[in-house]
């Protein structure tokens, strides 16, 4: 499921040059249905992840199949940039979301021992599908043309059926102090790597009374985040990822048109994607190595990865051949990968195994709301300044800030460790 969905959401790229010529829309225009769809897809996780809790992952799987597969063939009739973003950008999006998070709930139930190795494959499907479905498109586009190849891609995606219909449901009835407790179904959600366990509130926090503010920023934060001390940590770890996931999806979207631009053939640009996505697998298999290393700090890993991933991105406008478009979109997609990984652990050392659900949740949706406005606004400046090599640039830049954000919290998460280390003394 993963390797189609992902597959199909990082590949919009190819489809930038024949939608703006057919569409009669700029840059801005188009990749703003590419990053709707990214922002839908990711946003929708929570209300998915409450769909799982409630019927199992198999049903919500195979609903979001049909819909994402319904979307992808709607948009093939697509005459204006709304009927596109409608198709396209919302009930693909959707069905998208009802399809991924299913996907990892039924990895994450099915295994008891080196479950993070298990769900670290999972999300390797994110790259292999790059790598797959970016040359398939480019022969697609080529040989039918951009409607026919949305078709193809929602037939693709229809064989997602056979994924859900795989997910078998398993009972988790945990024994505790000789007697069977019985719950229900705890739904762990992953986000380009993490994990979410959603489970009841129990009565006797439920009855809790709160302040209005607080009773307002739980519904974000949940309460016993409002009360961790290392709520400001979390805050900024939470700004900085914001503002990297800003800049994740732009070379995404335009270094194919970039390289053409240079002379590169449409071939090789489309490889271009595939390469990044492989290395993308490549970087998040090695950051959850580095991540089980007793002397790796996953905030530092982070940090060095988001900022080593801007090298790359400032570099590509002014590059002219093959071999060096092709090693640095390696760079990035092997960084990029290394940051994705690492967000769960980094998670968990700043906040502690509880906590990881509320806090992720809150990631989501920054998230998405990142994805959704980063690809329009670089293609915005594109179109205003009508230089192809902006995106890259801007993504360079955001990438520099949140790295010098994640500094800060670095900064502020050690002497938190410190104060607390001298208390327990």
């Amino acid at each position: 499921c993963l390797c189609v969905l992902d597959g199909i959401s990082y590949t919009f790229g190819m489809f930038l040059d024949p939608l703006m010529e057919e569409l009669k829309c700029g840059r801005s225009g188009i990749s703003a249905a590419g990053s709707l769809q990214v922002g839908v897809y990711s946003m929708s996780g929570i209300f998915a992840s409450r769909l799982v809790t409630r019927y199992g992952p198999r049903p919500v799987c195979i609903a979001g199949t049909v819909i994402a597969s319904l979307g992808l063939v709607l948009a093939s009739y697509s005459w204006n940039l709304p009927s596109l973003l409608a198709s396209y950008s919302i009930v693909t999006g959707l069905g998208f979301g009802l399809m991924y998070i299913p996907a990892v709930v039924a990895v994450a139930e099915h295994f008891t021992k080196r479950r993070a190795l298990a769900m670290g494959i999972c999300v390797c499907g994110t790259g292999v599908g790059t790598f797959l479905l970016a040359p398939v498109e480019l022969s697609l586009l080529t040989a039918v043309g951009w409607r026919w190849t949305f078709v193809c891609m929602g037939g693709l995606c229809s064989l997602c059926v056979v994924c859900g219909a795989a997910m078998s449901p398993v009972d988790l009835c945990p024994i505790s102090t000789g007697r069977r407790l019985r719950r229900r179904r705890s739904t762990i959600v992953s986000i380009h790597g993490a994990m979410q366990d959603d489970l009841r509130w129990s009565t006797e926090s439920m009855q809790k009374e709160a302040s209005c503010l607080n009773q307002c920023m739980a519904s974000f934060l949940s309460k016993e985040l409002l009360e961790s001390p290392a709520l400001s940590t979390y805050l900024l770890v939470a700004l900085a990822d914001g503002v990297a996931t800003l800049a994740l999806f732009i070379p995404f979207t335009f270094l194919p048109d970039l390289a053409m631009a240079a002379g590169v053939s449409s071939e090789d640009a489309a490889f271009l994607i595939s390469a990044a996505g492989i290395s993308s697998s490549v970087g998040r298999i090695l950051s959850g190595w580095l991540c089980d290393q007793p002397w790796c700090n996953p905030i530092v890993l982070t940090t060095a990865a988001v900022a080593s991933a801007a090298l790359p991105s400032l570099l590509l406008p002014w590059v002219s051949v093959y071999p060096l478009f092709l090693l640095l979109s390696c760079m990035f997609g092997l960084l990029t990968g290394l940051w994705i990984s690492a967000t769960s652990p980094l998670l968990v050392r700043v906040l502690g195994l509880s906590l990881l659900s509320p806090a992720f949740g809150l990631m989501t949706a920054i998230q998405g709301a990142a994805a959704l406005a980063g690809p329009p606004l670089a293609g915005a400046a594109t179109d205003w300044l009508d230089d192809r090599g902006v995106g890259l640039h801007c993504t360079g830049g955001m990438l520099i800030a949140a790295s010098g954000v994640f500094v800060v919290a670095y900064w502020h998460n050690r002497r938190r460790e410190m104060r607390q280390h001298y208390q327990d003394i």
